[in-house]
């Protein structure tokens, strides 16, 4: 993703919700999650992303586990 940057976080390591498989960590950048321009003084965090390889389907890991429709899209 641009605009990111690894963060030097572990992130845990998590089961995909859809097939059970393992997911595969793509990167982590911090944000607040927020777009407006507020968001710079708003708690900032690491926000994981993930990949399953075994039914090709993108995931974010904040504060839960979410589908990640952006990256879905992107990937084709």
């Amino acid at each position: 993703m641009t605009g990111g940057y690894n963060t030097g976080v572990q992130p845990p390591d998590m089961a995909c919700p859809d097939c059970g498989a393992a997911l595969v960590h793509v990167e982590t950048q911090v944000s607040s999650g927020a777009f407006r321009t507020q968001a710079a003084s708003m708690p900032q965090r690491p926000i994981h992303y993930y990949d399953c390889a075994a039914c090709n389907t993108c995931w974010k890991l904040s504060e839960r586990l979410l589908p990640d429709p952006i990256r879905q899209i992107l990937k084709g």
